[in-house]
């Protein structure tokens, strides 16, 4: 059954939960934020390669000066640089591209399984994001400066920033990306109702009996 097929069904269904524009609704909800999550990829891996020279320098720095805990926590921070665009691709690579050959049902299942990776991605930010980065911060700065009072509150200052990026990736991981996840299960399901319908009111040539 096709997208125009389906528009037609719910036109000519009396009772349906969902009204006619609800597949297009959803799907521009999801184009929306497909394109938000592209933009914001591409914001991270772009500052991710203007940093990389910056850490490598604090690396080599490092290297010279001879501190291990700087090396170690310059080295953590360019090998982080690397590994955030890699994960942003592999959750991004799973959004399904527009294809008028693809059933509905397929395509709102690709993206949904989409979107939940995008969702535990963000829920799981403190471990692949935000740990290594305030890690190597940490190393560097204490590996500089020592445990001074200076550098405690500079780290604390940090520690709490990075507190408030996981609440608000959490927050956006509930509601721009579970909701969506609600919607295209809800609107699968009435596309299910729909094609079972049309099967029953519209049967295969095949299963008729011959004369």
């Amino acid at each position: 059954m096709s997208w125009k097929d389906l528009q037609g069904q719910w036109q000519r269904t009396a009772v349906t939960p969902l009204s006619a524009s609800t597949v297009e609704d959803t799907l521009r909800r999801v184009q929306r934020l497909r394109r938000r999550i592209l933009w914001r990829d591409g914001i991270e891996t772009v500052v991710a390669l203007a940093l990389m020279p910056v850490v490598f320098g604090w690396l080599r720095d490092a290297v010279h000066a001879g501190v291990v805990l700087m090396e170690a926590s310059a080295a953590l921070l360019f090998a982080w640089l690397f590994y955030v665009p890699w994960r942003l691709w592999r959750a991004r690579r799973l959004l399904p591209r527009n294809d008028p050959g693809l059933a509905p049902q397929r395509y709102l299942e690709r993206q949904k399984q989409a979107l939940l990776a995008q969702a535990r991605m963000l829920e799981q930010v403190a471990w692949w994001y935000l740990a290594p980065c305030m890690l190597g911060i940490a190393g560097l700065t204490i590996g500089k400066r020592g445990w001074t009072r200076g550098a405690l509150i500079y780290l604390g200052v940090v520690f709490v920033v990075y507190v408030a990026i996981e609440r608000l990736n959490k927050r956006a991981a509930k509601h721009n990306f579970r909701r969506r996840v609600a919607e295209i299960e809800a609107t699968s399901r009435e596309l299910a109702a729909l094609e079972a319908t049309d099967e029953t009111t519209h049967p295969a040539k095949g299963n008729h009996d011959e004369p």
